[in-house]
């Protein structure tokens, strides 16, 4: 994720700890029957690879503590978490890789010992990273996968941008360089490990992960076979101009909209726009159609305590529409109403953790946007209340674009096979939902004719980022899957599907209440029918709201 302006990295991640070890069929047994001898591991030390150091191949017992593997912690800190247990035997390979004399990039393989399923799995990372991360590489070991991840060039915070004053070369590790060079270096050795290469490969991430999936299928459309992109901040630049503008409109007197508030603009978007849908369940199948008038919030308008002054009025429109320059053009995506503002399970998955500039947090509201402003920008641009948008984003593009933004042509990637699932939550209060649907639109124009038979794009009401909120939030897309998650419920196993049995993917299950339900389990899931972009689901009269199966995939009225 790319918790960006607070310490969101993963605040569930019992999820990827769960799963199997083993693989079912004969592919499985197959692996199992030819696994290597102990011995393979520790001659993957002695392995040479370009501008790459090899600082340890160790063969680690099943069930046995990982060492220096921790989890992220509850409140975000990577490292600060538990100990990773609990894995089947692998083997592990540390390292760093060194393109540049400023280049330190450190990243791990993982490899298992044995029932290897002949599958590599890329491990995403979030925010600025700074991180490896341990969660991805535990369930791709436990799906039977080969998997590896790095820290992109730097361990910090991943809120945290003072790494890159100064490094220009340390903001292309981040980039676009770490991720590469973990992937083939992981190739590399997966073949000297098991005697070949991986049959396939996968790389799925959300935020800053779906960017660098976008970034893989871009600029090296050989690394992965299947791509899953959720919520993908695929133009950093774009993201910070839609944080700007959000910060700017609440910079007059009287602007700032307070936390509290949420809860009262949450419910006014919903009684307005529930059931233009022709369902009222508490979601907004299509965001877009929404005609939502805010001056209903206004004090003058009625008596809550929660009302809006009119300063708060127009901040509220300005966040709503996207920012602008003195021509009215377009300068980043505005957070729509959604009906998804309060965030759930906690706040810092809504508005308040993540618009809103009165929200209290250590790293403040403005952490991500400046951090890249004014430390990965080569010359400081400005600061969040400075940022002109007549000027500066033009100035920022041209600064940054070429390292930190995946370009919508996927030609090449397309070209040579490869699939991608791009999908994003409606209510996400940190990369605009809409950013996704032009990056989408971009790409069918741009990526030759294969583009539509090998892209998917499933917009996802009422979820938040990359997870949370009233939505149906679980769709299997985080790590790898296991082997006993399926396509129709999950987007992992529906990119697997697709790739290696050529079933496109058009429908996905998704339950509501992901995390909710894990606190909490036993209860009732609440199933919701996600259906590719451009068509939504409907609700077939009389039906059970809560099951897929009482939804049709067909496009929105207008």
């Amino acid at each position: 994720m790319l918790m960006g302006r607070r310490k969101q990295i993963c605040l569930f991640p019992a999820i990827l700890l769960a799963g199997v070890s083993a693989l079912p069929g004969s592919a499985y047994a197959q692996a199992a029957s030819s696994a290597p001898r102990p011995e393979a591991c520790a001659a993957l030390d002695r392995v040479t690879l370009a501008s790459t150091e090899i600082l340890s191949a160790t063969l680690h017992p099943a069930g046995e503590p990982v060492p220096g593997a921790k989890a992220p912690s509850m409140t975000g800190t990577p490292g600060a978490g538990p100990t990773i247990s609990g894995l089947p035997a692998f083997c592990r390979v540390t390292g760093a890789f060194h393109p540049t004399p400023d280049s330190d990039i450190r990243f791990e393989v993982w490899l298992p010992a044995q029932g290897w399923d002949g599958r590599f799995n890329g491990a995403n990372s979030g925010g600025l990273a700074g991180y490896i991360n341990y969660l991805d590489l535990s369930a791709a070991l436990k799906a039977g996968q080969a998997t590896a991840g790095s820290d992109v060039g730097h361990a910090m915070l991943p809120g945290d941008a003072t790494w890159a004053k100064g490094h220009p070369e340390k903001v292309r590790d981040y980039g676009w360089r770490g991720v590469h060079l973990t992937t083939v270096a992981a190739k590399q050795l997966i073949k000297a490990y098991y005697g070949r290469g991986p049959d396939f490969s996968y790389f799925i991430g959300c935020s800053n992960g779906g960017r660098q999936g976008l970034i893989e299928a871009s600029r090296f459309p050989e690394d992965y076979d299947g791509i899953v992109a959720g919520a993908p901040a695929m133009s950093l630049t774009d993201t910070v101009l839609s944080m700007v503008n959000a910060v700017q409109a609440q910079l007059p007197t009287g602007a700032a909209i307070r936390p509290e508030q949420a809860g009262f603009l949450q419910a006014e978007v919903l009684k307005q726009c529930d059931a233009g849908d022709g369902q009222v369940d508490g979601l907004i199948a299509d965001p877009r159609l929404c005609r939502f008038d805010a001056r209903k919030l206004a004090c003058t308008a009625n008596a809550s305590a929660q009302c809006f002054t009119s300063p708060q009025i127009s901040a509220l429109q300005r966040i709503h529409a996207g920012a602008r320059d003195k021509t009215g053009m377009r300068q980043g995506w505005g957070y729509l109403p959604s009906g998804g503002e309060v965030g759930k399970p906690v706040k810092q998955f809504g508005w308040e953790g993540n618009i809103l500039v009165s929200f209290k947090s250590p790293l403040g509201p403005q952490t991500l946007s400046e951090g890249i402003l004014t430390q990965l920008a080569p010359t400081p641009i400005a600061t969040d209340t400075t940022f002109d948008f007549n000027r500066d984003p033009a100035r920022l593009v041209a600064a940054l674009g070429a390292d930190l933004d995946a370009k919508p042509d996927l030609t090449r990637y397309f070209a040579r096979g490869g699939k991608l699932i791009i999908w994003h939550g409606w209510s996400d209060p940190l990369l605009p939902a809409e950013s996704s649907i032009a990056y989408y639109q971009k790409a069918l124009r741009q990526s030759g004719p294969k583009a539509a038979s090998q892209m998917r794009l499933f917009m996802v009401p009422g979820v938040q980022h990359c997870a949370g909120g009233p939505g149906p939030d679980a769709l299997g897309q985080i790590g790898a899957p296991m082997p006993t998650d399926t396509p129709e419920r999950s987007v992992g196993a529906a990119i697997q599907q697709w790739v290696e049995k050529g079933h496109a993917p058009e429908a996905i299950t998704g339950r509501r209440d992901m995390i909710m339900s894990m606190m909490k389990p036993g209860g009732a899931e609440r199933q919701r029918l996600i259906c590719a972009f451009p068509k939504t689901a409907v609700l077939t009269s009389g039906q059970d709201p809560d099951k897929a199966a009482s939804y049709t995939c067909a496009r929105p009225k207008k």
